[in-house]
């Protein structure tokens, strides 16, 4: 049974004292909620913006959701809410393959202590707090009062690995740890910012070494080697967009995390990150050509062969799943059907660590690994004539 949710609103000055409104919330039949929520509205929101505060969540390393009361109880349907025990094995991180280092210029960061492969797990963390983007339209004093109250209600541990996170901007010393660590991630179709502490200490490089999907039914965020690893190498994630030019790139990890890139593709030679550039510019154009279905179609599979080589000279490791994908797929429009099962099954492996285990791309190139003359894509760019495009079927 769901218990009403009724607020008060102090204009800046929350409610009730953290006790106080955990002693509310065990008065409460049927309380989902550890703390009663504390909330804020205004002019432009017709349902205010709380904050929900869940201590036992994943064994008890706890969570802070500040959302409207709809998403918050929408959440609380998901498995990892439900079913307790189906995060049994995550935010283990008693023997980790990986060990803290401090990086001279850019602060703390990871290493690999072994041998890592592509595909071995890294990371697997819930989140301790979720913000729902929109709650930026609240007063500013308001929405860090609810931020204040989040972090006040997470378990000790958490609270203590929330505090020794490193902010960039110099701002609120709660906004600046959440901004410059935060993850954008997607709930019931509502884009949110959600922080992983342990995760928050990967840097970035535009050309990576591991991947990462956040996985809304488990709200657990995977980060994964995308290529092997060696003991003594640092382990990246990338921030960005990395498949854009170097100086779309750079303006935006200065803009939104305030440092400037030092990654090897962004201090290479101009000559080279010209050359890079122009390799990123064609991946755009080929994609283009692979991805028209019409009678005009010039796509083939040398086409998307040069895709995949391109992306294999960039180093775009993890952006390989969507070659690969492709690959597959303009081999099935020729009736090529080893071809076909050869690439979705490398995109298959890499979708599942760049986009997650449920994706939609991981379900569709399963498909076709198994049985490509069932796929929508088998013949289609092959005429009458048993050659040239017939296209004529868009996806």
């Amino acid at each position: 049974m769901r218990s009403a949710l009724s607020c008060t609103f102090f204009g800046g000055a929350l409610a009730l004292s953290s006790k106080d409104s955990r002693v509310t919330a065990s008065r409460t039949p049927d309380f989902p909620w550890t703390f009663w929520p504390e909330c804020f509205t205004n002019e432009k929101n017709e349902e205010p913006y709380c904050v929900f505060s869940h201590e036992g969540f994943a064994s008890g390393r706890g969570i802070f959701i500040l959302t409207q009361k709809e998403f918050a109880w929408a959440m609380l349907e998901k498995p990892a809410f439900t079913t307790p025990s189906v995060l049994d094995n995550i935010n283990k991180f008693d023997n980790p393959p990986f060990e803290q280092h401090d990086f001279p210029g850019k602060g703390r960061g990871l290493v690999a202590n072994k041998t890592l492969h592509r595909g071995d797990q890294i990371f697997a963390s819930t989140p301790i707090l979720i913000s729902d983007t929109d709650s930026w339209s609240l007063d500013n004093a308001e929405r860090l009062a609810l931020l204040y109250r989040g972090v006040e209600t997470l378990p000790p541990k958490s609270q203590s690995r929330f505090w020794a996170l490193m902010g960039h901007f110099e701002d609120d010393p709660v906004d600046d740890r959440i901004n410059t660590n935060n993850f954008d991630v997607t709930i019931d179709g509502i884009s949110h910012s959600a922080l992983f502490p342990e995760i928050a200490m990967l840097n970035h490089d535009c050309r990576p070494n591991a991947a990462y999907f956040w996985d809304e039914q488990m709200m657990t965020h995977y980060v994964h080697a995308i290529r092997d690893i060696q003991p003594g190498e640092e382990i990246t994630i990338t921030y960005i967009d990395n498949e854009k030019d170097r100086k779309t790139r750079m303006k935006r990890l200065q803009k939104s995390w305030g440092f400037k890139c030092s990654c090897s593709a962004c201090t290479a030679n101009p000559s080279l990150t010209a050359e890079s550039d122009n390799r990123l510019y064609q991946i755009t154009e080929l994609a283009r050509i692979l991805d028209n279905w019409t009678p005009a179609s010039k796509a083939t599979p040398e086409v998307a062969e040069l895709l995949i080589s391109l992306y294999e000279q960039e180093r775009l490791d993890a952006s390989l799943a969507t070659a690969y994908k492709y690959a597959a797929e303009v081999h099935s429009s020729f009736g090529k059907k080893w071809e076909a099962i050869k690439y979705a099954r490398l995109s298959v492996e890499l979708s599942m660590l760049d986009k997650g285990f449920r994706d939609g791309d991981v379900r569709e190139m399963q498909k076709m690994a198994t049985n490509p003359e069932m796929t929508w894509s088998w013949k289609k760019r092959v005429g009458s004539s048993g050659k040239g495009c017939g296209c004529g079927h868009a996806h």
